[in-house]
């Protein structure tokens, strides 16, 4: 129907006035709905006389939290605040309010401005009880947070709300972690700088944060000096907040009483009856274990996070804190020696637990392990150092710390930083500690670390975290986890084992403490932090030791390696060693295991070469064997290790590394009682097992081949000689054993127990190091009995005499050249053995097949090395050869080679064109021996003309400079390669100091001449 004007005017008309009326109506709806959300938000039962609208309500809150302030009385801040806190938490939700509702923001905010009023009127005591009720509330993090902050701005408040939080702490443990009030202090660290300030400042720095400390025992010496006071460390662990963050751990269960020790991890029941436990079970308890653990590690590395980035104070105070548990912890690192039977925790029992538990005169309170353990947290008490759980989490806490720091960054670590005497608190003993250089070096290396930022750098300049970090890190390895894993690699697992079937009881506690420090010690973040640590360490070992310049060949060390604290390679060394996995032999599998997954072997491979290679760099024989030592374990463990070695730079570098540690080790000593030298002998096992691994690739030959022809060839030459001096001796101690036990075998059974006690007395008081109860006995085990003693040594020797067998093979030219050292192996080694092997001695040990089996003597492969280096010796030089055997006087014999021949033929060792060259050998040998013998006997030789340490004609007569005895110059070259001493003065002398003889070596060659006797190296008259 078309619209008319005047109905179209009407309508517009009608339609304005409906919207004047729309829009009261909406006023009035919006105040109501106003009114009814925040009735509704803030669950108001009996709704104000007035409507509430965004504009009255701050006033009607802060009548409300009045009024609720008054009902409840000194909890009525409290309430009053929850009352808000529970209107703020339903405004945020969605099935309260529409999300997009306008009044949320504004609510809030007056929400806020009341809570903060009402506090801000309170005192100290009520705002600190308020604050500490509402934390256990749950309300909104800004509101919080907002309250904390206003409340720190009372000077009373922080310290009192921190202690009230912090006692809480006091006695957690793994079971009862206090993760409540863990939190809620966190919470209050977090909220504002001035909480961790005010905790490293009085009055909670002497209350909880580090108390004075007042040492209550002395140990004096018999002068009644105090050589030694009880420490801090147990002390800062039991009443500071630090400390009780750091005391849950499944280990120290010796800390509780009997009466709660069914609340501690070892105490339950779920860990009891272990032996029989399946390793499923045993991984679920431990995983169980690692869960705890991790979460209570975090929260502690949590809280110390918000203490170092509150400021300088802070972060000092944590660094100091960690530094003194360190220093209390010093004695006991300094007792984590590595004895046969394991490391012993106790000092007063020395090194054998194990023998100390089991002997039948020990009370049969120190047999009980449990006992023992209680023990041990006395000792902690009374000695002051932190208690191995305390003590491992510590360094953990320490591992997070350094965790930031990148591989790449190990060179901005400053090396002089350690050496700064202002920071006692903070390094301890670290500038007392053993340097790698000398005291002059040192000093020259102070006078450089004065223009290093890391030691003139303020303490508190944040450019030094890192390297303070790493040096705590550094220092607590030896201190703090060494200790820890040592007792359990060593002592749990070997009480374990030995008294498996002995004591069951002592058995299952050891057992059940192994597994629990297991679980610590081999978690997988811990793991990983760890390997990252090695890692850093090795890196910064090697660019300290290089300078910065290539690495191999080792360059001279400077001030950076001069300053280097010796314990740094010492602990990283041990460390590895510690956590090798340790059993049985495997094969190679390719794949590194354990704490190996996280490091790089390429920094490890390189610093330990450094050190075996360079007597500049670590002049301690026994440090270089120990590189060495876990060089070979590491490459035998992991065929990816193993690989390395035929990759430059060590493809090159390796063989001259293994020739200088081979030699460097001739002086290690583990002890002034170590008879046998077996320590020595047992470093160089490795480096032979090296040999041989590198020598079956060509391009390790080569290297050989040219180092032992240009500047190698003076320390190929002394390797030898040392080479040939343990094959003796080896081979002399086996066969002396096997003698004894052979005429106790012969005696009757009274006087052969008899014989053996008195054996195993003297070889025990023999192989003791240390006084009184610290003595060790490092050879026990060996020496118990003469065919276990025979049958190490016999190893040794097989060992040493394959090795030296390879190298005559390989480098048979060389030793012919090197006419001493060619005289020593024919003298003293090939023609003495093969005398001891087919000769007349050889009865005094001949026994059956079966028990030359069981002493690991095979005398055929013996006999078959010996001939075989005779071949090759004969075909670099056979004239020198017969010439040096035939002045062989005290051995060489024509029968005994003839001996030597029938038995290489009876029992097939050589076969074809090699037998026949060893007969014609054998033939020629005794035919110029006997022209030979006959021209000396014939010639009458002046006096004048005899070598006065071997009575034998000279050929290059030179003289020693400080006793001044004449000799050969073949025979004192030889003395100065095994002793560069003066055999007769007993100073120091080098081949360089020998003073030839010209006018007396020209009268012995004519007299030579003249009466038809062959001489060393020929005659100079033709």
């Amino acid at each position: 129907m078309k619209r008319t004007p005047s109905s179209g005017e009407g309508s517009g008309q009608s339609a304005e006035v409906k919207r004047m009326k729309e829009d009261g109506a909406s006023g009035t709806a919006s105040a109501d709905r106003e009114h009814a959300m925040l009735v509704k938000v803030m669950q108001i039962s009996q709704p104000p006389a007035e409507k509430l609208s965004l504009a009255t309500v701050g006033q009607f809150l802060e009548d409300e939290t009045a009024k609720i302030a008054r009902q409840h009385g000194p909890r009525g801040l409290q309430e009053g605040i929850l009352f808000l806190a529970r209107g703020w938490r339903r405004s945020e939700e969605g099935g309260v309010v529409p999300s997009t509702w306008a009044g949320i923001a504004p609510l809030q905010e007056a929400i806020l401005t009341t809570s903060l009023a009402q506090l801000l009127a309170a005192t100290a005591d009520e705002k600190v009880a308020a604050l500490t009720g509402l934390m256990e509330n749950p309300v909104p993090v800004r509101l919080m947070n907002e309250l904390l902050t206003a409340a720190a701005e009372d000077d009373a408040v922080p310290a009192k709300l921190l202690t009230a939080l912090a006692g809480q702490l006091r006695g957690r443990t793994l079971g009862d972690q206090r993760s409540g009030p863990m939190s809620q202090l966190i919470r209050v660290l977090r909220s504002n700088k001035k909480y961790p300030n005010a905790l490293v400042t009085s009055p909670l720095k002497e209350e909880i944060w580090r108390p004075n400390f007042e040492s209550k025992f002395a140990w004096r010496n018999r002068k009644r000096e105090v050589v030694s006071q009880q420490r801090e460390g147990f002390s800062l662990q039991e009443n500071t907040l630090l400390g009780w963050a750091m005391t849950p751990t499944p280990l120290d269960s010796g800390l509780s009483p009997p009466s709660k020790a069914h609340i501690t991890e070892a105490g339950s029941t779920e860990w009891a009856d272990l032996r029989r436990a399946t390793r499923q079970r045993i991984d679920g308890l431990q995983r169980g274990v690692q869960a705890k653990l991790t979460g209570s590690q975090q929260q502690a590395a949590e809280l110390v996070d918000l203490l170092l980035r509150a400021g300088d104070e802070p972060r000092m105070a944590v660094l100091e804190w960690i530094g003194a548990v360190m220093t209390g912890a010093e004695p006991r690192g300094r007792q984590g020696h590595v004895a046969p039977e394991g490391f012993n925790f106790w000092p007063q029992y020395g090194n054998h637990v194990i023998d100390v538990m089991g002997h039948a005169e020990t009370s049969p309170f120190e047999r009980s392990l449990k006992n023992l353990l209680m023990m041990q947290a006395l000792q902690a008490r009374i000695h002051g150092f932190p208690t191995s759980g305390c003590a491992l989490n510590t360094f953990t806490l320490l591992l997070h710390l350094c965790k930031p720091i990148k591989p790449d960054q190990a060179s901005s670590i400053s090396v002089y930083f350690p050496s700064r005497p202002d920071l006692k608190d903070m390094l301890g003993n670290y500038l007392k500690e053993a340097r790698f250089g000398e005291k002059e070096q040192v000093e020259a290396a102070m006078e450089v670390a004065k223009t290093d930022v890391g030691f003139t750098a303020a303490p508190a300049d944040k450019a030094l975290f890192k390297s303070e970090v790493f040096w705590l890190a550094s220092r607590g390895m030896g201190s703090l986890l060494m200790p820890v894993a040592k007792e359990a690699f060593h002592a749990w697992q070997g009480i374990a084992s030995a008294f498996y079937d002995k004591d069951p009881s002592i058995s299952e506690t050891a057992w059940r403490e192994f597994l629990l420090a297991e679980a610590s010690l081999k978690e997988s973040s811990f793991l990983e932090r760890l390997g990252h640590f090695v890692d850093l360490t090795f890196r910064f070992l090697q660019h300290a030791a290089s300078n910065g310049q290539q690495t191999l060949p080792p360059p001279t060390p400077g001030p950076t390696w001069h300053a280097m604290p010796s314990s740094v390679l010492e602990n990283v060394l041990e460390l590895c060693d510690v956590y090798r996995e340790r059993g049985e032999r495997k094969k190679a599998s390719g794949i590194p295991t354990g704490l190996f997954t996280h490091i790089d072997p390429d920094p490890v491979l390189t610093t330990l070469c450094i050190v075996m290679a360079s007597d500049d760099h670590v002049k301690d024989p026994s440090l270089r064997g120990r590189a060495v030592k876990l060089l070979h374990r590491l490459c035998f463990a992991f065929q990816s290790w193993r690989d390395k070695l035929n990759q430059p730079p060590l493809d090159k570098q390796l063989i001259p590394c293994l020739v200088n540690v081979f030699i460097g080790v001739e002086k290690a000593i583990m002890s002034y009682y170590d008879l046998s030298y077996r320590y020595k002998y047992e470093l160089r096992v490795p480096v032979m097992d090296l040999f041989d691994l590198a020598l079956q690739h060509e391009s390790h030959r080569q290297v050989l081949h040219q180092f032992t022809r240009g500047e190698g060839n003076d320390r190929f030459l002394k390797l030898l000689t040392q080479l040939i001096n343990d094959s003796n001796s080896q081979t002399e101690e086996a066969i002396r054993t096997v003698k004894e036990y052979h005429e106790k075998k012969n005696e009757t059974a009274t006087s052969s127990a008899s014989g053996r006690g008195s054996h195993d007395e003297q070889v025990l008081a023999d192989d003791q190091t240390g006084d009184g109860d610290s003595a060790e006995d490092i050879y026990r085990r060996s020496r118990m009995n003469y065919k276990e003693h025979a049958k190490k040594y016999f190893g040794l020797a097989t060992r040493t005499w394959k090795q030296l067998w390879l190298l005559c093979k390989l480098c048979a030219q060389v030793v012919v050249d090197g006419r001493t050292i060619l005289e020593q192996l024919l003298h003293s080694s090939l023609d003495a053995q093969l005398h001891y092997l087919v000769g007349p001695e050889m009865k005094s040990i001949k026994a059956s097949p079966q028990e030359y089996d069981e002493l690991g003597f095979n005398p055929k492969d013996f006999v078959r090395q010996i001939a075989e280096m005779y071949l090759f010796l004969s075909r670099a030089n056979r004239n020198e050869v017969v010439r040096i055997v035939g002045k062989d006087e005290r051995y060489y014999s024509p029968t005994t080679f003839s001996k030597a021949l029938n038995f290489v033929r009876k029992y097939g060792l050589l076969i074809g064109n090699d037998l026949e060259e060893f007969a014609a050998f054998c033939k020629e040998l005794a035919d110029k021996v006997a022209e030979q013998r006959a021209a000396f006997d014939e010639a009458d030789i002046p006096e004048n003309y005899l070598c006065e340490m071997m009575a034998d004609i000279m050929s290059d007569p030179v003289q020693f400079p400080q006793s001044k005895k004449i000799v050969d110059r073949s025979v004192a070259e030889r003395q100065i390669m095994g002793t560069d001493r003066d055999p007769y003065a007993n100073t120091p002398v080098r081949v360089e100091d020998l003073i030839p003889l010209t006018e007396l070596k020209e009268e012995i060659h004519r007299f030579a001449k003249e009466k038809g006797i062959v001489l060393e190296g020929g005659n100079m008259f033709g």
